[in-house]
């Protein structure tokens, strides 16, 4: 039986949007699950072999970096931490800051990264600089009401202003006059957030990495970064929106983001599908570390991801996504499941949206106790 759930305030998050393109039509062609897998390492033991892997991919590169002052927003109980601008800044050059609020729970985090666009030469629709509001990270998956799961946990949010879904590292020159005109930094931005969350919560045991849009798809870098630091807790992702997908018909549009991002460099050099749908760095996290469950919630035809940002038609759309995450859940059915509803909508619209009795609410927190009752959702 199901508990009664009661619908929570949910976060109104900047959407992943990008310039409206035609619609297009693609093949059925799915990047494929790598068939040479580690051995399963036994359960709760961090192979030995992760953490060189992660540092390989240069992950700790921006790890030392940490804020220059903080201020208190009294009475929320949220700080802000400032950064200088020689360690982060926004896409333009603004100043960078994250927020942290400790919770009842000392050893449990929630690690949100917020959405906002993306942006690379031709495309701008990303937001660029931060609007810090002393009531912007009281909402979802934050609220404290006592119907939220999670509101005894701590919590940090990353605001996002890099143009790059947390995940780059390059200064760029779109216009091409000689000189930097934007900078993409979201691998120092999460690098410092989770140097943030290692020394405000350093025994956190449990921890949530979750996002919506842009923040969902910085989910795939946020995992193992924070694996990094801690490499022994339970991480779990919670991806509203932001299904790590790219429109195969449109792949040198995606070399140019790569590229423009610097991406290549930070993705597994054993893990070539990961440069055509970046969704696939969960797979290759899921073969190898026996302590990440991921969670993946979208709609069948997300009109943002869809048809905005991929400028796919919703029944191509819908096939990619189909397609793409049922090899993942058949090879991880355990660790991978998602929670897929009918329609267009972007990110969760409603924590107590229900389908077959199983609310948003229910399924993140099965998800978070390690229920037997986590499943996969399809409506």
């Amino acid at each position: 039986m199901r508990r009664f759930v009661v619908a929570l305030p949910w976060m109104s998050l900047w959407m992943l949007l990008a310039a409206c393109q035609a619609d297009v039509a693609v093949p059925s062609r799915v990047a494929p699950i790598p068939t040479s897998l580690p051995p399963a390492p036994a359960a709760g033991l961090i192979p030995a072999d992760l953490t060189p892997a992660l540092r390989q991919m240069q992950l700790d590169k921006y790890i030392g970096i940490q804020p220059i002052r903080q201020e208190t927003i009294a009475p929320s109980g949220w700080t802000i931490y400032h950064y200088d601008k020689a360690d982060c800044q926004c896409i333009l050059g603004d100043d960078y800051a994250l927020l942290a609020r400790p919770g009842k729970e000392s050893n449990k985090t929630v690690f949100w990264l917020e959405g906002g666009g993306a942006c690379w030469p031709g495309q701008e629709n990303c937001t660029k600089s931060l609007s810090l509001r002393p009531d912007m990270a009281d909402y979802g998956l934050a609220s404290q009401d006592v119907r939220n799961p999670l509101r005894d946990w701590n919590f940090v949010y990353v605001p996002y202003c890099d143009g790059s879904i947390h995940m780059g590292d390059h200064d760029a020159d779109y216009d091409g006059d000689g000189q930097v005109d934007h900078h993409h930094q979201g691998l120092r931005t999460t690098s410092a957030a989770v140097a943030l969350m290692k020394d405000l919560f350093p025994q956190s045991e449990k921890i949530l990495i979750a996002g919506c849009s842009a923040g969902g798809y910085g989910t795939l870098m946020a995992a193992p970064i924070t694996r990094l630091q801690f490499p022994e807790a339970q991480l779990y992702v919670v991806n509203e929106g932001g299904p790590g997908l790219y429109n195969p018909a449109r792949q040198d549009d995606f070399q140019l983001i790569l590229d423009t991002w610097n991406l290549d460099p930070y993705l597994p050099a054993d893990c070539p599908q990961c440069r055509e749908q970046l969704i696939q760095l969960y797979p290759w996290l899921l073969a190898r570390d026996p302590q990440l469950k991921v969670g993946m919630f979208s709609s069948y035809q997300d009109s943002v991801i869809g048809q905005a940002y991929l400028g796919m038609t919703p029944t191509a759309f819908r096939r990619l996504l189909v397609e793409t995450t049922d090899k993942i859940h058949a090879e991880f059915s355990d660790t991978f499941k998602r929670y897929f509803i009918k329609g267009t909508a972007h990110c969760v619209p409603d924590y107590f949206y229900s389908v077959d009795g199983v609310s948003v609410r229910d399924w993140i927190e099965d998800l978070m106790n390690d229920s037997p009752e986590w499943q996969d959702v399809l409506e």
